[in-house]
């Protein structure tokens, strides 16, 4: 992965930097897409669109990348953004950098102004799909017609506060 010095987002002990999402990637990470299909999928990695941004996913005290978060602005409205992959390296799971690389994504996100939050996921990916539900989104009963099939659609569920 290509690194760069600008850090898009961080929090929660993470930093999120922009990167590509052309392969190569790191071997971890491209397991960690695959798995993203199925866990142990063996088969070719999932594509990004052209308009997709990439994002490493760096811990805090923690040299090398230990995934990549992938965000599609203005999809499926304008204005919105849809998480399409939140991806961590086979050996640095166990230890929340998922869940703290979306939260740290979604704060920046709304610091852009980008109010409605969507993810998909691969409906062959349980662990995804209770990651979302877990992480605070709720799957769509009608999800948009767009180029992102086989795919859960989730929003992110805001309550208003009570006045």
């Amino acid at each position: 992965m290509t690194v760069t010095t600008r850090i898009w987002a961080h929090g929660f002990g993470v930093r999120l930097r922009a990167t590509g999402l052309e392969a190569p990637l790191p071997d971890g990470i491209e397991q960690a897409l695959r798995d993203g299909i199925e866990r142990g999928f063996e088969g070719e990695r999932p594509t990004f669109a052209s308009d997709a941004r990439g994002y490493e996913v760096h811990a805090d005290g923690l040299d090398e990348a230990v995934g990549l978060l992938a965000i599609r602005p203005n999809v499926p409205i304008e204005g919105a953004a849809t998480i399409e992959a939140v991806a961590i390296a086979p050996a640095h799971r166990g230890h929340a950098f998922a869940m703290r690389a979306l939260l740290a994504a979604e704060r920046q996100l709304a610091r852009e102004g980008v109010e409605r939050r969507f993810a998909v996921v691969p409906r062959t990916n349980g662990r995804g799909l209770y990651f979302m539900l877990r992480c605070g989104f709720a799957p769509m009963q009608h999800p948009p017609a767009h180029d992102l099939e086989g795919c859960t659609w989730f929003a992110r569920v805001v309550e208003p506060l009570p006045a």
